[in-house]
Formats: C-alpha cells, structure tokens, sequence
C-alpha cells in the first residue's frame, strides 16, 4: 500500500502546488486583480473533471494490464514535453514572455488558454491520479477500501495548499519553483509506473476472476439510481458554490486580509479528510443542528452592518464548515462499491466543476453584488433538507415536538432580531417580541400536545410537525436573505459586477446639500469621494487632499513656477482612475495619462450625467488608457513612445490582493524610463495591513533614487494616507518646503529586493 500512498500524496500536493504558482506567475499579465485566482480555480476544477473522466472510462473499459500501458504511455508523452518545454522556456511550465496578453479583452478566455498550454497535460494526469490509483488499489488489494487514500490525498492537497504562501514562496523564486516542481512531477511519474507495474501483476495473479479483482457479490456491485448520480452532484456543487461564495464574501466584502483566501478553501479540504477517512466522523445529530444554528447566525450577521470583523469571519467560516461537513458527509453516507468508485468520484468532479462555472462565470453576469453567497446559504439549508427526507430513518420523519418548537420560535425571531420591516410586517398583529415568543412558546406546547403518538394527524406521518417547521425555517430564511440583498441595493445608487469585482456608488449625506457626496467602493476599498456642492466639486478629498503626500508635490513643482504661463504646463500619468480625482490638480495645457484595467470603472468616471464630475470638470486633457498599466507602457517603451511625465502617480496597493507586479524592480525600470530627468514618482502605500515602506526602500537603494515618505493624519475632507515620492535628484523633493515634510524610508525592517520573479507579503505584514 506504500507505494500506492506515496504516489497519491505526492500527485495531490503537485496538484495544489502548482495551481497557486501558475496563478501568481501570470497575475501580473492580468492586472493583478484576485479574479485570476477564481478563474484558475474554475480551469482546474473543469480540468479535474476531464482526469475523472479518463479514469473512470480507463477504469471500466479497459483490462488492467492495457490501462497501465495506455496511462504510462501518457505520462511518458508528458515527460517528453516538458523537456521540450524547458529548451524554449524558463522552466517546463511557465510560458514565455509572447505569450502576455495585448489587451485586457476577454480574459477569461486568455487565462484558460495559457493554462492549457503550460499545465494542461501535467495537470491532466494529476487528476487522474486519485480515482484511477484508487481503482488500481482495488484491484490489487481485494476486501481492502480504497476510500482512506482519498482522504490521503486530501492531506496532501492541504499540505500544499498552506505550504506554499507560508514556506515555498517566501523561499524560492518562481522559476525555482517551477523547476523543483518539475522534478517531484518526474517522481511522481515513476511512482505511476511502480504502481502500474503492480497492477499488472496483480492481474495475472488473478486473470480467472471474472471482475478482475472487483467484488462479485451483486449486493455491492448494484449500480446507482439517477436519483442518486444526481444527488452526488448536488451536494458537490452546493459545496463548491459555498467554498467560493465564502471567499469571496470573506476576502471581498468583510476584510482586505492578505492571505485570507487560504482558509476557506482550507475548511473545505479539512471537510474531505475527515469524512473519508472514516465514517464515524460525521454524525447526523451534530452537524445537522450545527449547520441550522450557523445559518441562523450568518443570516444575523449578513443583515447587521455593525458586526466586527472577526466576528463575521468566525460565523462566516464556521458556516463553511457545517456546511462542507453536511454535504461531504452525506457524500460518503452514499458512497457505492470499489465496482462504482471512478464514476462516484466523477460525479464529485462534476458537482464541484457546475458549482465552479456558477459562481466565477454566471454569478458576475446576473448579480450585482456577491448574492451568490446568500443562494449558496439557502441551498446549503435546501440540501440539509433533501438528504433528511430521502433517509426514512432521519430525524425528519419523527416525532420530535421540541425540534419543531425550536424551528418554528427561531422562525420567528429571525426577522424579529433584524428588524426589517419587511418580514416583521406579519408578525406585527402578535404585538411586541416578547408577546410574539410567548405565543410562539404557547404555539408549540399545544403542538406537542396534539401530535402525540397517539393523535389521529400524525399516526400515519408522524414528523409532519417537525416537517412543517423545516418548511416554515426554509420560508424565513429565503426572505431575510432577500431583504438583505435589497437593502443593499437600496443604500446604493448604483451597483456594477464584472470580472474585476463589485462596484458600488454611495450617496452620503442626502439631507445636507453642503455636505453631500458620491463614494465609488470596490469591494470594502474605496475608489474615491467627491462632494456635489459647488465650492467643493472641484476640491480633490480622500486620499488626495491638498494636505497630503501628492498635494505637497503637486504645490511645488518648479514649472508651475516658470516665468512664462506656457511652460508651466506638465505632464501627469496615474496608475488607477478611480473616480478621476488626480484630475483635480490639472490645469489649462497639462496632459494627464489614466491607464485603468476595469472598463466598469472607466465607465464610472466617464459618464456625462454620472454621479462624478472630476473629469469633465478639469481644464486638462485627459488620455485613458485602457488595459494594465505594466503592459501597455512597456509597449509604449518598446515602440519609442516615451511619455516623459513630470509627475507618475502608482495607486494600486490599498487591498490585500496588491498587484506585485507593479512594485518590483523591471516595473520601476519602465516607469523610470517614462519619466523626465526632473520626473517624480508618487505612490500611494496607505494599507491597513501590509507595510511597503521597506520594498520602496529597497527599489530606491536598487536605482539611487532619492525618497520620502509622508504621513497625513486625515481631516474634514481627507483620508488618513501615506505617500512615498521618489526622484532622480532633488529639484522637487529637496526643496525645504517639501523635504521638511518627509521622513526617511530607512525603517528597521529589511526586506529582499522585488522582481518579477520573486515577492514576499510576508515580510511586509504590519
């Protein structure tokens, strides 16, 4: 069983090791926007349908000794690829630099693309590898369960996952790790041959049995009912929806937490281990009410706004993980025999690829905001529901009047505890809460009085009550979660999703015309404020107060100073549009340069009788160029299209998700290049938790640049924020105006220089 363990656990951590790496490696070709990450997931999960698939026609089409020489045959054309891959490329999996994107059009597409041709076939046999193995192991290991190696493989697939961000990123660069990675693959391969070799030897051994190896008792080998095939698909699916629903409800739109992604997708392998590795994990009587409660508590958090923090992630996880160990531990509730195992495991694919395309492809188009999330709660509760009533032995089909009672009062404080007056509207003949719990008390008591053992109503039916109050709890939930999405929708005056997230315009301060504003959100960062009063439209506010780092540079700048008015015009690129505030500082004859990646934004800010004016109220002229800054200004570099910027403006690093690639070593070389010889860089660092004080301090030492970092405290108008500027020499940021103001990067911290191939946010937590 060695053997087989190893080359499990070793396919399944290859598996998630290098799903992260391929997704760090082209992020930069994409923005850097947390969406690549989704997109990866989708193509993997889609991918590990099609290795399913292999293997379950391999499995049950083929005698063993053909399906070790056609899956060997694989492996060794793969070997063979990848050495043809590294003579052209880096390593064997990361493609070249033809093959960045030229425009941000359908990405999507794009990324599938460049998975396909880089890690396609890899990818392919590693998903192959937990069925087919296990299939192998069942053959060659009779009255043994295979099941345990699934759980196994989960281990390794957790290992991976949390090893990488916390150990191999931090250590090797990306072109180490797609070497090392390489490596363990050729290791791995030898051990499918190892275990291939075992297969066929076991299949001479016992060439007589008639199922070659397989139980003949027919008890074990019935074949599963559509009913079932499609109930294994939808508590796979339920799962997966509530996996990326949760991240990105955590990641999105409760806290900017770098590396917060790691746990819910964390929870859910945690999920897949316990219950494979034995059934006597998963009891019906806990996680049952478990999942209950912490959609009760999820459906109060979701609805009140003044919840903190840790808070939301805790009921937020913990729901994650009553519901993956819902539907994962009725999966192996529902397991069939060895005979069945690769079209099981197949339809586990399925289930999670249909709840992967939902939510990373459908979700965006139809949902404004992240409502998958609120679905993705309610099916859980559906589901819960379904399994109980398709077992004649559960709880739902008996006399319980407690359960009942316990149902039907929290269905009633539900709506009770939000307050919304759309559900408290039925209630309000009840009187005030309490009134409204004593009747439901009182309700419940006659209840259990009248559903008796020996009542008339129920001899035949006995959980009917129980029954009723599952339906009731099903009703209210539906209709919090409802209510909730529409309250969101009402606070807002304009809400846009697409694949580079939510976009959400406020209106602040209605009832007060001097202080009325617009506020552009993307997820939980703000994109700008801009108020409506005509004494102060035209004020840039935020984070770019005349108070702060880029107001005190864009106060000083010696051409604004000229003695003829026809050189003091400059030149401004921005990195990030926003809601175009930048464009505040423009005056007659200057020229500011927006490169935006999100056309929604762009739209946004645009837009002639949108909500903000910035850009059609400045006096400059204003380019907006679309696609990723990195991209298009080294094909401005390339094609001798210098931009010569007096002032290049870098402000995309106030979320967790920071686009790297835009604050390492080849990225300051391009800018540099699109600067005057007078030119200053300004970047905006202010994040709540990710210091860059020490990676710009290090970019500075790298290329001689003179630096400072400036600290505003915030104000009426402003935002706390922090700006670092950095020059060739020091006509701007020495003069004692500006330099008096500075304070020095140096700090304690010490950081390794950023490239393109190496980065760690690590170092950088605050």
């Amino acid at each position: 069983m060695l053997v087989y363990a190893a080359t499990i656990f070793t396919g399944a951590f290859l598996l998630f090791q290098v799903e992260p790496l391929l997704a760090r490696y082209i992020l930069p070709w994409f923005g850097g926007t947390s969406a690549v990450w989704i997109t990866c997931m989708l193509f993997f999960q889609l991918l590990l349908v099609a290795g399913y698939a292999y293997s379950h026609l391999v499995a049950t089409r083929l005698q063993p000794r053909r399906q070790m020489v056609v899956h060997i045959a694989i492996v060794s054309a793969c070997l063979l690829l990848m050495g043809g891959l590294a003579l052209t490329w880096q390593s064997p999996i990361t493609p070249g630099p033809a093959w960045k994107p030229l425009n941000p059009d359908f990405p999507i597409t794009k990324i599938f693309v460049l998975l396909l041709v880089s890690i396609g076939l890899p990818f392919f046999i590693l998903s192959t590898t937990g069925p087919l193995l296990q299939a192998w192991f069942a053959r060659s290991h009779q009255g043994r369960s295979p099941y345990r190696l699934y759980a196994l493989s989960n281990v390794g697939s957790l290992l991976a996952l949390v090893t990488y961000p916390f150990l191999v990123e931090p250590a090797l660069t990306l072109r180490a790790q797609a070497i090392v990675w390489s490596m363990l693959f050729v290791a791995f391969a030898i051990g499918v041959v190892l275990c291939g070799l075992k297969l066929a030897k076991s299949a001479d051994s016992t060439a007589s049995h008639a199922s070659a190896g397989f139980s003949t008792n027919p008890a074990d080998s019935a074949a599963p009912t559509r009913a079932t095939y499609a109930l294994w698909i939808a508590l796979a699916a339920v799962a997966s929806v509530m996996l990326l629903a949760t991240t990105n409800q955590i990641c999105q739109e409760v806290a900017v937490v770098p590396f917060l992604w790691v746990l819910p997708l964390a929870i859910y392998l945690l999920s897949f281990i316990i219950c494979f590795d034995s059934e006597r994990w998963y009891q019906r009587g806990i996680f049952h009410p478990a999942l209950a409660v912490a959609i009760f508590l999820s459906c109060i958090i979701l609805c009140r706004s003044t919840a903190n923090i840790f808070s939301q992630v805790l009921i937020y996880c913990v729901l994650l993980f009553t519901a993956c160990m819902v539907c994962h531990g009725e999966l192996v509730k529902l397991k069939p025999s060895e005979r069945h195992l690769t079209s099981f495991y197949l339809m586990v694919a399925v289930g999670g690829a249909l709840g992967g395309i939902f939510a990373a492809l459908i979700a965006p188009r139809i949902f404004t905001g992240y409502w998958e999330f609120h679905l993705a709660i309610w099916t859980s509760a559906l589901v819960l529901c379904v399994v109980a009533m398709k077992d004649p032995d559960s709880w739902i089909h008996e006399r319980r009047p407690m359960t009942a009672m316990a149902l039907l009062i929290g269905a009633l404080l539900l709506p009770q505890l939000l307050g919304h007056e759309t559900l408290a509207g039925a209630m309000r003949g009840l009187g005030n809460r309490n009134q409204a719990l004593g009747t439901f008390v009182a309700f419940g008591l006659i209840a259990a009085i009248a559903f008796r053992k020996d009542s008339i109503l129920t001899s035949k039916r006995p959980g009917l009550i129980v029954q009723a109050g599952v339906v009731a709890g099903l009703i209210v939930v539906a209709g919090v979660l409802v209510v909730s999405i529409a309250a969101n929708l009402v606070t807002s005056s304009l809400a846009t999703r697409n694949f580079y997230g939510t976009l959400t315009v406020y209106s602040l301060n209605n009832e007060d015309p001097e202080k009325h504003s617009f506020k552009l959100r993307h997820g939980r960062i703000v994109h700008g404020i801009q108020y409506t009063a005509p004494d102060k439209r035209k004020v840039p506010v935020s984070y770019y107060t005349r108070d702060s780092g880029l107001g005190l540079l864009m106060a000083h700048l010696p051409r604004r100073f000229a003695p003829d008015p026809h050189d003091r015009s400059i030149r401004m690129g921005a990195i990030g549009l926003g809601i175009g505030t930048v464009a505040a500082f423009g005056q007659p004859g200057d020229y500011i340069r927006f490169y935006e990646i999100n056309p929604a934004v762009t739209k946004i800010a645009t837009e002639p009788n949108g909500f903000f004016t910035y850009l059609r109220d400045t006096p400059a002229k204003v380019d907006i160029i679309p696609g990723d800054a990195r991209l298009s200004m080294e094909r401005e570099v390339a094609n001798g299209d210098l931009q010569k910027f007096d002032v290049l403006i870098v402000d995309a690093f106030a979320g967790d998700a920071i686009p790297v690639h835009l604050l390492t070593r080849e990225a300051v070389e391009i800018y540099l290049r699109e600067l005057s010889p007078n030119g200053v860089l300004a970047i905006h660092i202010s994040n709540r938790y990710l210091d860059l004080r020490p990676v710009v301090h290090e970019l500075a030492e790298r290329f001689k640049l003179h630096s400072g970092w400036m600290h505003a405290p915030g104000g009426p108008l402003s935002q706390q924020s922090d700006w670092i500027l950095l020059a060739r020499n020091d006509d701007v940021i020495g003069q004692p105006e500006v330099a008096s103001k500075l304070q020095s990067l140096d700090t304690q911290r010490k950081v390794r220089l950023w490239t393109d191939d190496y980065s760690n946010l690590f170092q950088i937590l605050k």
